[in-house]
């Protein structure tokens, strides 16, 4: 079973772990293009190659361009040796996604986070959605690799405990052990990191490159951000990638939730969307709009709704001062953004853009796009997350 192959971190198979890594992340490739990353003979590496086909953990696939002889097997790993489960555990939803080893969508589920889903009715939800995965599919423990978890922070990564988000709808999201919890129904590796950065490692998987430098940024309900730098994820110790909500653009401008003022939450958070709506509305004295969620904010800005759109445009400046902040510090060559904003209010996000790039200073070039793969990028780079940590 590969699962005990990822296990073992023995000297001895630490060189053929490294083989098959090279051969996952790389494949299709050549015994000749895997060759120079290793200083053994042809003749050890033509035999792991062997050993690992032989226990099924890669397969051939077909043949390469011949260069003045045959033409070179190629090898990629076999993706029916085992199972990975991403998991995002947002304010608002949590999202479920069973994986093949080769990251292949087998299948995903949703639900909502309302005022009555504290951590034992959602952990429950969680544990029963993976059962069902496993009964549906026919995966047996040795078969599921483990559970990647993106989450919202503050975060203790390695014990795998939320500490004391905020804005979550239910009480009792404070000190949640999620591993604990997790590890009575599953014997398995687990994995947990901020959502913003496993979102980021999502897209820096699928398109790896030198020097490749994300910043990703999330707004929403607040402003969480990833950062990868040469391949490796920076963050802090404090497990919290919402900290890049609290730069402050606006000295003692409004009140934020953490308590301070001018917090960039403060102005770009949909929370920060409806006060500046309701400012407005009290202003003119007009009917008072109601609390509002994104998909009514859409739908209002799409219709023109008094005030809305203004309060939007007003939120994509702010946004954009922030990000500009964070580009200037941070130095990055691509920054992806997310939110339902982003992805369905095009002025809203060609706005951030135009403001950021007014205010930063690099004459460097610097890409600022979409997330490629929307709400699945948190639990996805979850799941990679996970099987990078075998390695």
């Amino acid at each position: 079973m590969i699962k005990e192959f990822l296990q073992d971190y023995s000297k001895k198979t630490s060189l053929k772990k490294t083989l098959y890594q090279l051969i996952h992340k790389n494949g299709p490739i050549s015994k000749v293009d895997l060759q120079p990353h290793f200083d053994v003979p042809p003749t050890t590496m033509a035999r792991m190659i062997y050993e690992l086909e032989e226990r099924g953990y890669i397969e051939s696939a077909g043949f390469g361009e011949a260069k003045g002889g045959r033409p070179p097997i190629l090898y990629k790993a076999a993706t029916n040796t085992g199972y990975l489960v991403g998991v995002e555990i947002a304010r608002t939803h949590v999202k479920v996604m069973l994986v093949n080893i080769g990251f292949e969508l087998v299948e995903t589920k949703s639900f909502s986070l309302t005022n009555i889903h504290d951590p034992k009715r959602t952990l429950k939800l969680l544990v029963e959605t993976i059962q069902t995965f496993q009964q549906v599919y026919e995966i047996s423990d040795e078969l599921l690799l483990g559970i990647g978890i993106g989450a919202v922070g503050p975060l203790d990564r390695k014990r795998g405990i939320i500490l004391n988000p905020e804005d979550f709808p239910a009480e009792g999201w404070e000190n949640v052990s999620l591993f604990k919890e997790l590890q009575t129904f599953f014997s398995c590796k687990m994995t947990l990191n901020n959502g913003a950065n496993t979102a980021a490692l999502a897209e820096y998987h699928f398109q790896p490159q030198i020097n490749r430098q994300i910043l990703y940024c999330i707004n929403g309900y607040g402003v969480r951000c990833g950062y990868i730098h040469g391949g490796a994820l920076l963050h802090n110790d404090a497990g919290d990638a919402s900290s890049f909500g609290h730069i402050v653009i606006e000295p003692n401008g409004r009140l934020c939730t953490c308590g301070r003022r001018g917090c960039l939450t403060a102005y770009t958070s949909l929370r920060a969307i409806s006060q500046t709506i309701a400012m407005k509305e009290q202003e003119q004295q007009v009917i008072k709009t109601t609390d509002l969620s994104f998909d009514q904010l859409i739908y209002d800005y799409q219709v023109d709704k008094q005030f809305v759109r203004e309060a939007v445009m007003e939120a994509a400046y702010y946004y954009g001062l922030g990000l500009s902040t964070m580009i200037n510090i941070l130095n990055p060559n691509e920054v992806i953004l997310h939110g339902k904003l982003i992805y369905q209010v095009e002025d809203y996000f060609q706005e951030v853009i135009n403001v950021a790039k007014n205010h930063i200073y690099s004459n460097q070039e610097m890409k600022i796009r979409k997330g490629t793969f929307g709400e699945d990028a948190a639990p996805i780079g979850a799941a990679i997350q996970l099987f990078y940590d075998y390695f």
